[in-house]
């Protein structure tokens, strides 16, 4: 096994490189501009200064046209010079994400805030037969972390791990007393990796691409392969985040 599909994380070049992870080795593939558009820096000032600000918002099932209704209301905070070319950032998200699991309806996440401990490591589920590739955009301040698919120790450690956090989180979010410290504690040395492992950053601009599991599978002693692990990051300041996962069964192919 080569040391690529060991990590299960690759670069990618342009959008369509999703198309990589038909390997089934691969998690994720990691895309990210040749160039910083200008326009970000507008952006990060805004939501940096709250002048562009979105409710954590999730939309169930949408088409391109139902999102791009949405966008042109929601993102009405956005500078004059950022506010086209965001809209047309994200449909790009989703239109490649519809194109590469042949579906016309996705569910979308998007919301500006700063980051927290609700989220730690974790796989993205689907609906059960839906494609399993999705996407991540973190479009200012501190990006996704992740693990390489060769450090994990196992997926019964890892969602051992994941049902003990998600209880320590609930009861933290109640009280801020032991609860608070051993979930802190468990961001920092997290049980189902190998020991001295290093827990990757997404570089800045990238589009994440990833595989998603199954929900009717997630909690199953699955591949490791088969999800991509990753976590929001614990701290800094409020970022704009979109989320794109399949919503629905993919269409048949025609004849011919």
């Amino acid at each position: 096994m080569t040391a690529l599909a060991r990590s299960g994380v690759v670069d990618g070049r342009a959008p369509d490189d999703i198309a990589l992870l038909a390997d089934p080795a691969l998690t994720a593939v990691i895309v990210r501009p040749p160039e910083r558009p200008p326009w970000l820096d507008e952006l990060e000032q805004a939501v940096v200064a709250g002048e562009l600000f979105v409710e954590r918002t999730t939309l169930e099932s949408v088409s391109l046209d139902d999102f791009a209704s949405w966008a042109r209301e929601a993102l009405t905070g956005a500078p004059a010079g950022v506010s086209a070319a965001l809209r047309d950032d994200m449909a790009g998200i989703l239109a490649q994400v519809m194109e590469t699991a042949r579906i016309g309806r996705v569910m979308v996440r998007v919301f500006t805030e700063a980051p927290t401990r609700r989220c730690g490591f974790h796989v993205d589920t689907v609906p059960p037969q839906a494609p399993t590739i999705g996407a991540v955009r973190v479009y200012n301040g501190a990006t996704t972390e992740y693990v390489h698919g060769d450090d994990v120790l196992g997926t019964a450690e890892f969602y051992g791990y994941l049902a003990h956090r998600e209880r320590l989180s609930r009861e933290a979010a109640r009280t801020e007393g032991a609860a608070l410290g051993e979930l802190v504690a468990m961001d920092e040395r997290p049980s189902f990796l190998r020991p001295r492992t290093t827990v990757h950053r997404v570089p800045p601009d990238a589009t994440v691409y990833f595989r998603h599991i199954d929900v009717r599978r997630h909690w199953s002693p699955h591949p490791v392969s088969d999800a991509w692990i990753h976590r929001s990051p614990m701290c800094g300041g409020a970022r704009l985040v979109l989320n794109v996962s399949p919503a629905e069964r993919a269409r048949r192919r025609g004849p011919g």
